[in-house]
């Protein structure tokens, strides 16, 4: 179980970073950036309680 949490942390902060480097170039704005950091942060979190209630091995 601590390896599908570590993996989707490090896919967040992979995506996290992603939309950081899009809005310090100017291809996102701010608030496109929020909602691009929120909607991530949602996807892995149902990812994960989805993991959780079907996956059979945990």
């Amino acid at each position: 179980m601590a390896y599908l949490e570590e993996g989707t942390f490090i896919a967040f902060l992979a995506f996290s970073i992603f939309f950081l480097v899009a809005y310090k170039l100017d291809q996102i704005s701010f608030v496109a950036f929020i909602v691009s950091l929120v909607a991530t942060a949602l996807v892995h979190v149902v990812f994960y309680v989805l993991m959780l209630k079907y996956w059979p091995i945990f």
